[in-house]
């Protein structure tokens, strides 16, 4: 009997004819590059030399700590995916803002603490030695992870749409592969008998034979499941990687992976929690920081307030439903952006990335974020944090609530001025990009922690900094 075969992006998927009694199996390989071991060993080797030549030479600290404070920026930016994944433009980008911000908190270190030292050479050594790194590893990298070095190689197993989705998710994602000849993926062949694997018996042998070291399993059928967590009892104690599809897309991508979700998931998962320890610290952060920017940008606002009222007609002021913790609704306060008239009969719309419903001066507010500032007063008011998920007016909540599975429950913590859908995904214009802005907020719900938070302030501030933000 012929064994059936499909197409997905012009790579080849087979299956094995389920004969009587047997179950089917589908496996997809690929690659995924592992570069980030070499970049931080080559700069945490560099920051050892710094160290050993300041005892040596009984200098002060300048060179190890823009060294220390640069090698952390390159890693929180992920550097090692630009340095393997990125065309040129994107790496210098990266490489630049990075050492923008590792050189900056050095710096500002030198000035809290002068007696570590204030030796203008020691800082440019360790400026152009940190950044002269990843320019050096870059060609080297991408070389090793093209010839399949430096990288993971991995089996993707299950049938039906969810494998065929993470396998698209994985192929055209920018953070996996903006170039296939960098990270590419492996092509399976023909059909299973090409490669001897013909069922669940053959897999273990096929998992040494091509080097598999981790199994993807994207197999929604508890029958499928079960053979399959059979067959792969002794590889995995052998030290083969299991994952479930939905925690490894949520590493890999750092976002929930709505396609896959189930209410067993929910309950099962860790993370969501809200101890009172942090819920503490949160509001206290909350109060503190938004009464210091209100006091800070007083004297400002009232010059935007005023060119505001001269440029068109209207309040200074834009209130607007919104919906908070719990699904409870609030009146959220914004500087007006657009034109009084904004909606018209057309009735209530997106936000668009070009929109022409934005006053001039408006766009320049959105662009720098300054039109959240009122938010503070919500803060305040404790119906808003300073990070959360962006909070919705019922009309879309209505909407996406019938149209997205789960969408309610991005309502579990208490809505933000920033979050991280918003640094990772500004705009929302669609039900598509809704559930894209959904995945990163149950994220957050996830993970959330006051240094997550930190991490979220300080990327908002990146874009404001850069100029990045709406318009």
């Amino acid at each position: 009997m012929p064994m059936p075969i499909g197409t997905i992006n012009d790579t080849t998927w087979a299956e094995a004819s389920p004969a009587t009694g047997n179950l089917s199996l589908r496996v997809r390989p690929f690659l995924m590059a592992r570069p980030l071991q070499v970049v931080l060993g080559a700069e945490l080797a560099l920051l050892c030399l710094a160290l050993l030549h300041t005892a040596w030479k009984g200098a002060t600290f300048e060179a190890p700590i823009i060294i220390a404070c640069c090698t952390l920026s390159l890693y929180l930016k992920a550097m090692d995916v630009s340095i393997v994944g990125s065309s040129k433009t994107r790496f210098w980008s990266d490489l630049r803002e990075a050492l923008l911000w590792g050189s900056g908190a050095a710096l500002l270190l030198l000035l809290i603490f002068p007696a570590l030292g204030t030796r203008t050479v020691a800082v440019l050594v360790g400026f152009f030695a940190t950044s002269l790194l990843p320019t050096v590893l870059r060609p080297i990298l991408r070389h090793l992870t093209t010839h399949r070095r430096l990288a993971e190689s991995m089996l993707i197993v299950g049938n039906g749409r969810l494998a065929e989705k993470l396998h698209q998710a994985l192929s055209t994602s920018a953070g996996f592969a903006e170039q296939q000849r960098t990270r590419r993926l492996v092509r399976f062949p023909g059909s299973l008998a090409d490669c001897g694997l013909t069922g669940f018996s053959d897999l273990p042998e096929y998992l040494q034979s091509e080097g598999i070291s981790r199994i993807i399993v994207a197999e929604q059928s508890v029958p499928n499941r079960s053979r399959l967590a059979a067959t792969l009892v002794g590889p995995r104690l052998g030290g083969l990687v299991v994952s479930d599809a939905v925690d490894f897309y949520e590493q890999f991508f750092e976002k929930i992976w709505i396609d896959g979700l189930s209410s067993e998931w929910f309950v099962y998962t860790g993370g969501f929690k809200m101890s009172r320890i942090r819920t503490f610290f949160k509001r206290s952060f909350d109060i503190l920081f938004a009464t210091v920017l209100l006091v800070l940008a007083a004297p400002f606002l009232l010059l935007v307030a005023l060119a505001i009222k001269l440029e068109s007609a209207g309040p200074v002021l834009f209130r607007q439903t919104r919906v908070g913790l719990d699904g409870k609704t609030f009146v959220i306060y914004k500087l007006r952006s657009m034109r009084q008239d904004a909606e018209g009969d057309l009735g209530p719309a997106w936000a668009k990335e070009i929109d022409d419903r934005v006053t001039r001066l408006g766009r320049l507010l959105r662009k720098l974020h300054i039109d959240e500032i009122p938010q503070a007063f919500n803060v305040l008011r404790g119906e808003m944090s300073l990070v959360g998920p962006r909070p919705e007016r019922p009309f879309f909540v209505d909407r996406l609530t019938r149209e997205i599975p789960f969408y309610n429950l991005r309502h579990c913590v208490k809505p933000g001025v920033t979050g991280l859908a918003q640094v990772k995904y500004q705009y929302g214009a669609s039900v598509e990009d809704a559930i894209e802005k959904l995945q990163y907020d149950l994220y957050y719900a996830k993970h959330g922690s006051c240094l997550f938070d930190i991490g979220i302030l300080l990327r908002t501030l990146e874009l404001v900094v850069f100029g990045r933000g709406k318009s």
